[in-house]
């Protein structure tokens, strides 16, 4: 038996090898003769190149006539005429140059003028390699062209430098006699730009019969080369048919083996934790055995896909943008609208039982051939996650309701207040201090909320980058490089949790006295902590800081807790109003004698009704349970009683780039240093 073994083994490796050198012999001859075409086409795209050179000097020739002609009729001082002649000047060089290459050969650079927004203009690059030493026909009839074009450029100057010597002697007769005396040489010169224009056409006329005959005989040659290419690779592909069909009876014999390789794949699939999904784009191909544990009355995958080609049978609609459903998005499936957005949360809801669950969800295409491709998508239950945010917000609640219990005192006294003003001054004093303090716990609230934005996204790619990996790898389809990636992805992940952290433990560390602070840098800090929460509700935040530090003195800390509580109130009313383009727009400068930070938001403005009590205590336009009104009031007086600054608000508009915005602008200053 195992004498058949090793001689089955021999006869192998002999059919792979003529098999191997069968398949080197059709590339090479492949090649041979895609270098002979290839030597047949560089001879037409030279006389290409030769005519696009010939096209760029017909159409300078075309904008020295212009010009000409507006130096002779519309030119009124000196400058203008040193204007157009550096132009003049200018296509007169770029026409030598052309010349120069049709004459030598080498390679012309011009730039074409575009006038799109973003992109106004482009290189255009012509390589033309000169055939034989005869001096080329455009070089012999148009230099001299030129020359002599030069000269009556030169005659014109003149004539115009006397012209505006007699204005400037204020002598009429003489400067109407050097008019008309401009006006004659000029109707004289039409006649010179028609011949060297026609010139120049008749050449490139003669190129274009040139170029044609070329081309002819080129797509003969072409079609007796592909006819012998042709006859050779079927002699080749006969002689690899056979050998591939005794190929094919020895990869018969190893299909045992390829079974057992698939059953320990599958072992490896079913060991995640998630659910992992493969698909076509049409139906379900596989799945884990987390799938078939997660969905009650399954007993393996074929039972599920019998009744369900897609997981998105069971995705719950709860009513947020967040949350993936089985709908059209744009003329796109639900995966692949994920594909398309993959720096973008995406979660889906699901119910176990009677119990909904949540999790994030994350898709990977890996295409297969050109025609086939998977899709395998990663489901990380986060529902534990999801029930923590629900009690966050439920002691935030409670937050209001303290405060709404601590106006009813107010109000109560407010009613006996003549009585009793003396005995309640302490007492009032106490209850700003509880304001202040309550508007840390109500900023402490959205700080969590930052935390668990900032922290979700990582999580989750980190999560479904190493189940991703994992799969490819036991599926044999990853690539050192991918691993390494993924690892480079993880560790900067990693590195973002880690500032994060530090940019949290620094934020509600209390300020013991005020010290010397760069404002910007305050600024940039505060922007961290809510760039996840900006990104997650799609806010375009603009930044137009013209000066790298803005040194005032004062307290850091609350500085950034103003810079928090604004941009919080931006984001929480351009997230209620759900404007198709959400801006906010941060200007920093200073004056004379303030540093000055500027805030917009494009969410059109505060109300008339609230101008004049946007920042009174317990004030809010927003729902009940989204604010307390504290924070604005507790701004104000940070800003102005414990930094000597000011703080207000106007309606105004603002522009980023040609596009207009109108909204809120909080406007703080602060003394500079």
């Amino acid at each position: 038996m195992f004498k058949n073994i090793s001689y089955n083994l021999k006869n192998l490796i002999l059919l792979l090898l003529v098999f191997v050198f069968g398949l080197i012999f059709l590339i090479s001859l492949h090649l041979f003769f895609l270098n002979l075409i290839e030597n047949l086409d560089k001879k037409t795209e030279n006389l290409k190149a030769k005519m696009e050179i010939g096209e760029l000097i017909v159409n300078d020739l075309h904008k020295i006539r212009s010009d000409f002609y507006e130096l002779a009729t519309s030119t009124t001082n000196v400058r203008g005429m040193k204007l157009i002649n550096q132009r003049i000047e200018n296509k007169v060089e770029e026409i030598e140059d052309s010349l120069s290459i049709l004459e030598n050969g080498g390679r012309l650079e011009r730039t074409i003028r575009l006038n799109i927004v973003g992109h106004n203009d482009t290189k255009k690059i012509i390589t033309y390699k000169k055939d034989d030493n005869n001096i080329s026909l455009e070089v012999i009839d148009l230099s001299p062209k030129i020359i002599q074009f030069e000269e009556m450029l030169q005659t014109l100057n003149e004539l115009l430098k006397k012209q505006f010597s007699l204005k400037r002697e204020n002598n009429l007769e003489g400067f109407l006699k050097q008019n008309k005396t401009i006006k004659r040489f000029y109707k004289s010169t039409p006649a010179f730009f028609v011949r060297v224009t026609e010139n120049a056409n008749r050449l490139l006329y003669e190129g274009t019969i040139e170029l044609k005959k070329l081309q002819d005989e080129i797509k003969k040659q072409k079609k007796q080369y592909t006819q012998l290419e042709l006859l050779l690779i079927l002699m080749i592909i006969l002689t690899v048919l056979i050998l591939g069909f005794l190929i094919a009876i020895q990869i018969n014999k190893n299909t045992k083996n390829l079974q057992i390789q698939e059953r320990s794949t599958r072992g490896i699939l079913d060991a995640q934790k998630n659910i992992v999904v493969v698909s076509n784009g049409e139906y379900m191909i596989d799945a884990n055995q987390a799938l078939v544990d997660f969905f009650d009355g399954y007993n393996s995958f074929n039972d599920f896909k019998k009744e369900h080609i897609c997981i998105c049978d069971f995705f719950i609609d709860i009513k947020d943008d967040e949350y993936i459903v089985d709908k059209d998005y744009n003329g796109r499936m639900w995966f692949e609208y994920i594909l398309d957005n993959p720096n973008k949360l995406h979660k889906v809801a699901m119910y176990k039982q009677k119990s909904l669950n949540y999790f994030t969800i994350t898709a990977t295409k890996k295409i297969l051939d050109s025609q086939n491709f998977i899709v395998i998508v990663a489901l990380n239950n986060i529902t534990t996650e999801i029930q923590t945010q629900k009690k966050l917000k439920a002691l935030n609640d409670n937050l209001e309701n303290i405060v709404n219990d601590k106006t009813k005192e107010l109000q109560d006294l407010n009613e006996t207040l003549e009585l009793r003003i003396k005995e309640e001054v302490e007492k009032n004093r106490e209850k700003d201090k509880t304001l202040i303090q309550q508007g840390r716990f109500a900023a402490l609230g959205e700080m969590i909320g930052n935390i668990a934005h900032q922290w979700r996204q990582p999580l989750s790619a980190i999560s479904s980058t190493v189940s991703s990996m994992q799969l490819q790898r036991q599926l044999a389809i990853a690539s050192d490089k991918d691993i390494d990636s993924s690892y480079e992805s993880i560790m900067k992940y990693v590195q973002f949790l880690n500032q994060t952290i530090e940019d949290f433990r620094s934020f509600f560390r209390k300020d013991k006295e005020q010290i010397k602070f760069n404002i910007i840098e305050i600024l940039n800090n505060s922007l961290s902590i809510t760039s996840a929460v900006y990104k997650d509700n799609e806010i375009i935040l603009t930044l137009d800081i013209k000066e790298e530090q803005l040194i005032s003195k004062g307290f850091p800390n609350e500085l950034s807790q103003v810079f928090l509580n604004i941009l919080n109130n931006a984001k929480d009313v351009l997230k209620e109003k759900k404007f198709e383009k959400r801006h906010v727009y941060i200007k920093a400068y200073s004056t004379k004698i303030n540093n000055v930070i500027e805030i917009f938001d494009s969410a059109g403005g505060i109300p008339a009704h609230a101008k004049d009590k946007v920042f009174d205590p317990y004030f809010t336009t927003k729902h009940k349970s989204q604010g307390t009104g504290i924070g604005l009031y507790m701004s104000k007086d940070i800003i102005e009683k414990h930094m000597n600054g000011s703080l207000t608000a106007i309606n105004s508009d603002f522009f980023i780039e040609q596009y207009h915005y109108f909204g809120a602008c909080f406007k703080i200053e602060l003394p500079k240093l």
